[in-house]
Parts: C-alpha cells; sequence; structure tokens
C-alpha cells in the first residue's frame, strides 16, 4: 500500500511539474495577469493635447473623447482608437481626472485578422494593451507588442513576432 502511495504521488508530482512547465513557457501575456484594483465608471476629463501635435491628431482625439465618455481601460483611464487608413490604426490613452494623454503609436499591416480583431486591443478591468502590427511603420516590426500601463507610463512587454496573420482573439 505504501508503495502505491508513493507512485502516486510521485506522478502527481511530475504531472504538476509538467503544468507549471508549459506554463513557464507560454511567453503571450494575458490580460488576467495584469488585473485592475478598482473599477471606476468615471466621465473623461477633456484631454490636454500637447502643443507640439498637428492638427490632424489633435482634431481625431478630440472628436474621440465626447461629452459622455466613460473609462474604458486600466480601470481609470480611456483609449481613444482612431484610423489612419484601411490597415493602419493610431490612439492616446487619457487619464479620465486629469485629460493628461500618452500618445500610442500607430499599428499597421495586418494581413488575415480574425471576426474581433482590434489593432490596439485593451480591456477595462486590465492594465494590459496590445498593439498588433506594423508599429510605426518599421519594417520587420510586425507583430503583438504588449505593454502594461504602470504609474502613468506605458512599459514595454515583449512582442511576439507574426507574418500579418492574426487570426486567433486574445486571451
Amino acid at each position: 500500500m505504501i508503495r502505491i502511495t508513493a507512485i502516486v504521488i510521485a506522478v502527481l508530482m511530475l504531472c504538476f511539474t509538467a503544468q507549471a512547465k508549459d506554463k513557464a513557457q507560454d511567453p503571450t501575456p494575458r490580460f488576467a495577469d495584469y488585473p485592475v484594483a478598482k473599477l471606476l465608471h468615471i466621465r473623461v476629463a477633456k484631454p490636454r493635447v500637447p502643443r507640439n501635435w498637428h492638427e490632424d491628431p489633435r482634431l481625431r482625439l478630440q472628436d474621440s473623447v465626447y461629452s459622455t465618455s466613460r473609462t474604458n481601460s486600466a480601470g481609470r483611464h480611456f483609449v481613444a482608437v482612431w484610423g489612419c487608413g484601411s490597415a493602419c490604426v493610431t490612439g492616446a490613452i487619457v487619464e479620465a481626472r486629469s485629460g493628461r494623454i500618452i500618445p500610442l503609436p500607430t499599428v499597421s499591416s495586418w494581413l488575415e485578422v480574425h471576426d474581433k480583431f482590434e489593432g490596439i486591443d485593451f480591456r477595462h478591468n486590465s492594465r494590459l494593451l496590445v498593439l498588433s502590427g506594423q508599429r510605426s511603420e518599421k519594417k520587420g516590426d510586425m507583430g503583438q507588442h504588449f505593454y502594461v500601463l504602470e504609474k502613468g507610463k506605458l512599459r514595454f512587454l515583449r512582442t511576439i513576432k507574426t507574418d500579418g496573420n492574426f487570426m486567433k482573439p486574445m486571451k
């Protein structure tokens, strides 16, 4: 009986070790990995757009934030996204209370996409942002680019290179 118990324990330990190893090897950040402690559902302040911004992005940002806009990202921020071509998006993150903005790079050049594809993907209950495509038209930069919003700044986590096909939705 003791032998059987020892064998069962050894097999279970091997299974748990294999599962932990598989999780450690999965390099894809998930929205659930970066939770928000408190979700706010407040109106977004008027964006404080820097003077050095050109007129087009300035107007697009101002047009994207309405008086009825509410937080939609990282608990207390508003992500405004607008198109810049047929396969191109850009945007900015607006801190809801202050109106302070964090500009986002353009992402473009995707090929095949799933039905719910977003070039800039985010969640209200997560600090993770995923930019899918080629950032700022930089050659060789095609992929999923993962950032986390921390202390009012975007921190780059990693890039997973792709060939421009985004057929699997983010988790």
